[in-house]
């Protein structure tokens, strides 16, 4: 009998954390995931703009831009994420400097920094997701067309 209750109490236990496990699952992983951007062509003048060392961490919730030890000094922004249209579109809003030094400081980061990478807007970027296939993706706003390959 105390054998049984052991095998039934393992077996809910297991279940409940399986239960628990699947609330953190990606929303899509072949979107989600690191990300360097390549380039991107503003769509207004059809400039093509190599980048170097410009990264995309997308998450479920928050994505990250960033120049990793890059020339150009660009630094390092949070933003929230969104998915709309069955994960055919992806919103990237609101950045701010990352200072993990002083915390989140309710600063805005300027659209200036943000263009570099592709980005012409603060309050909100709607991508289109133009093909993604787990190891490369491209995305288009209404300012640019981005290439990105998985990190």
């Amino acid at each position: 009998m105390k054998k049984l209750y052991l095998t039934y109490l393992t077996g809910i236990t297991l279940l409940v954390m399986l239960l628990s496990g699947c609330k953190k699952a990606p929303i899509d992983s072949q979107i989600q995931g690191f990300w360097i951007l390549q380039q991107f062509t503003t769509l207004e003048d059809g400039e093509v703009h190599p980048c170097e060392r410009l990264y995309y961490s997308i998450g479920k919730s928050v994505t990250e831009i960033s120049e990793r030890q890059g020339p150009n000094g660009y630094g390092h922004y949070v933003g929230l994420t969104e998915f709309r249209e069955d994960n055919t579109v992806l919103v990237v809003k609101d950045f701010k400097p990352k200072n993990s030094a002083a915390g989140d400081t309710g600063e805005k980061a300027p659209v200036e920094k943000l263009r570099p990478f592709g980005i012409n807007n603060q309050e909100e970027t709607v991508f289109e997701i133009l093909h993604c296939n787990g190891k490369t993706m491209t995305l288009e706003s209404d300012y640019a067309r981005l290439k990105l390959e998985k990190f």
